[in-house]
């Protein structure tokens, strides 16, 4: 008797082989004789064959009940009536490998360097708070930087998924949040297919054309400058560039799992250094509140609760910082926006065009916040949804 198996990856990690399906994006590890014996059975060798070159060479039998449920429940197993698993082409593979072409490169290369000396040679250019008020029309700011950046956003996400495809990699989009940020997501779950070195890219290809949209925009405020355009057409695109610049320096913000966090846990070797840090600091509140400690879950590495040792007082303090800059630049810089609301509302003179302007501004305001409650309140059902399942199964 044998088996079939849809095409699976094995890439050698220090604990073992991470096998997986690109096409699902369901990852485990196995040790190496488990991968041998997946390779085999997906060779079409007899399972017979199989478990007497298993017990020859671990010197045991492999219970493959056991083994045959674990693969069904990673969707590693064909159904024995199902047809022959196809394989479909990734798309936009071909692009991927253009937009990371040596061409492409000295592109980029030659962009940032012109931007910076734009920089150097006009103060005006030069990245700073104030061209945010590129106009005195409140809601005309929120307007402009929201609609934007919005595909701007997409832009940084579809880089990601350039180079992931370039690889031959699917992935996916979606809507998340960190902490009291709402941020767009690029699941690249297939990347554990491939070798480390070959991850690196893909994770911080969005930081890339940040950079380049920061670079664009800025030579083409600077050429306009010199043409007969009225002046808040620049500015706008200064505006637009420093929102841009926010959110790439936003990704040094590690410890709220950025771009940089993933580079950082990979070159590490971490399977979820986050969740495992998150249960070590909770491990040690409940010991200190004298509690018992929580049971570690099965998904995290030695390797993870080695390196949060020492992650564990970063994210403290990386938390304490958002927390800080929310205190000292986000709600005075809220405050004001809403105090001007509050001015106009309630002046008796305000003309019409301020109402209408308070207005949309107002509007805005709540979509944005009913969005972050929505998000939060989905992923909280579906971590709820998560431990019931798990409980169920255990």
């Amino acid at each position: 008797m044998s088996v079939r198996l849809h095409r699976l990856t094995m890439v050698a990690e220090r604990d073992g082989v991470m096998v997986g399906r690109p096409d699902t994006g369901s990852y485990a590890m196995f040790p190496e004789e488990g991968a041998e014996t997946l390779r085999l059975l997906g060779a079409g060798k007899p399972v017979d064959e199989v478990a007497a070159w298993y017990e020859r060479e671990c010197g045991t039998p492999l219970d493959f009940d056991d083994f045959f449920e674990v693969l069904d429940e990673l969707g590693f197993l064909v159904a024995e009536d199902a047809d022959a698993p196809v394989v479909k082409p990734v798309r936009w593979q071909r692009a991927g490998r253009w937009a990371f072409s040596w061409p492409a490169w000295c592109l980029y290369v030659a962009l940032m360097v012109g931007a910076v000396v734009a920089m150097f040679r006009v103060p005006s250019l030069r990245p700073s708070y104030e061209v945010f008020f590129f106009t005195d029309h409140i809601s005309l700011i929120p307007i402009v930087l929201t609609f934007t950046q919005i595909p701007l956003v997409l832009l940084h996400e579809w880089f990601h998924v350039l180079a992931g495809r370039r690889l031959g990699l699917p992935s996916t989009l979606g809507i998340g949040r960190r902490l009291y940020y709402l941020v767009a997501e690029t699941r690249l779950d297939a990347l554990l297919s491939v070798p480390r070195r070959q991850r690196y890219l893909p994770f911080l290809a969005g930081m890339l054309l940040d950079a380049i949209l920061v670079s664009v925009l800025t030579l083409t405020a600077g050429w306009l400058m010199g043409q007969a355009v009225p002046a808040w057409v620049p500015g706008m695109l200064l505006a637009i560039s420093f929102s841009t610049l926010l959110r790439l320096v936003w990704q040094f913000m590690f410890y709220l799992e950025t771009d940089l966090y993933h580079v950082i846990a990979t070159a590490l070797r971490c399977a979820d250094l986050q969740n495992a840090t998150r249960f070590l600091i909770r491990s040690r509140v409940r010991r200190w509140l004298g509690r018992s400690a929580p049971v570690p879950d099965a998904e995290w590495t030695d390797r993870d609760l080695v390196v949060a040792r020492w992650y564990a007082p970063l994210l403290v303090l990386g938390y304490g910082f958002s927390l800080g800059s929310l205190a000292w630049a986000g709600i005075p810089t809220v405050w004001r926006f809403w105090s001007t609301v509050f001015d106009r509302v309630t002046a008796p003179d305000t003309p019409t065009s301020e109402v209408i302007d308070t207005l949309i501004f107002l509007s805005m305001a709540v979509a944005q916040l009913g969005l972050l409650i929505y998000v939060t309140v989905r992923d909280r059902r579906a971590r709820n949804r998560t431990r019931v399942e798990q409980g169920a199964l255990a």
